[in-house]
């Protein structure tokens, strides 16, 4: 009877023994458990936060609508439709925006027909000091134009250049300083004649790190050129864009 008593109560040690050992089990596991997702947690939000940092200090340009839009009216008669026709352009070195010279070529390069002379090349005859290509007025850039078109073989130049609409801030904490800019955009013939003219304001926020100018030229690209669309400078020949042929689906025909 006192063995009987003994190995029951060395039982009820045992299996409560063993309930405590599940027990430790089950709250280690969970502490592993919540600890795993605690330090996940720490590490999505320090990403957000290494990603948020990272956005507040890159640079970025945003375009707006252009302004002060103007177009020559074209002569319907034959030879004067003939004369304003363009097939080549120069790209002036911009002042104030050196980078946007080589912007403004690529644009022309990749969305139309026009054979460019890109600002490196031009710059040998006409620098972005040059007075005529910056604050000139009609007459100074259409002596300019005919020089450089005479010296280059090209039908017409695109003067621009770009000035501050407003002096920089800092914004983002500090992070950045941002400032309203405005580009200038002349197009000349070999005539002197000016064909168009427009003026694009844009900001731009300048951080730690530099804008990404692919997607930079690609908003310049898109924004140009739907406007070059709205004043129909396609349809009169001075910025012909390229044409996108498509290969005709083969139709198969059914024989019996």
């Amino acid at each position: 009877m006192k063995l009987d008593s003994i190995t029951e109560t060395f039982d009820l040690g045992t299996v409560r023994a063993g309930s405590r050992r599940d027990w430790v089990r089950v709250v280690t596991l969970s502490l592993v458990v919540t600890g795993s997702f605690l330090l996940q947690g720490c590490l999505a939000g320090a990403w957000v936060a290494l990603v948020s940092v990272n956005s507040m200090r890159d640079s970025n340009v945003t375009f707006g609508p252009f302004e002060q839009s103007w177009v020559a009216e074209q002569d319907q008669s034959s030879d004067a439709v003939h004369n304003l026709k363009v097939t080549s352009v120069a790209v002036l070195p911009v002042e104030g925006d050196l980078e946007m010279g080589a912007r403004l070529a690529t644009l022309l390069q990749q969305e139309t027909t026009l054979r460019v002379e890109s600002p490196v090349a031009v710059a040998a005859g006409v620098t972005a000091a040059d007075p005529r290509s910056a604050k000139a007025d009609d007459a100074d850039r259409s002596a300019l134009a005919k020089e450089v078109t005479r010296d280059l073989g090209v039908d017409a130049v695109l003067v621009s250049r770009v000035a501050a609409d407003s002096p920089s801030h800092p914004s983002d904490w500090g992070w950045k300083a941002e400032g309203s800019r405005r580009l200038y955009l002349y197009l000349v013939n070999r005539d002197g004649h000016l064909l168009w003219k427009d003026e694009l304001p844009f900001t731009l926020v300048n951080g730690s790190t530099s804008p990404q100018e692919a997607s930079v030229q690609t908003d310049l690209s898109d924004h140009v050129m739907q406007h070059v669309k709205e004043l129909r400078l396609d349809e009169l020949g001075y910025l012909p864009k390229k044409t996108l042929y498509r290969i005709p689906k083969k139709i198969g025909i059914l024989t019996r």
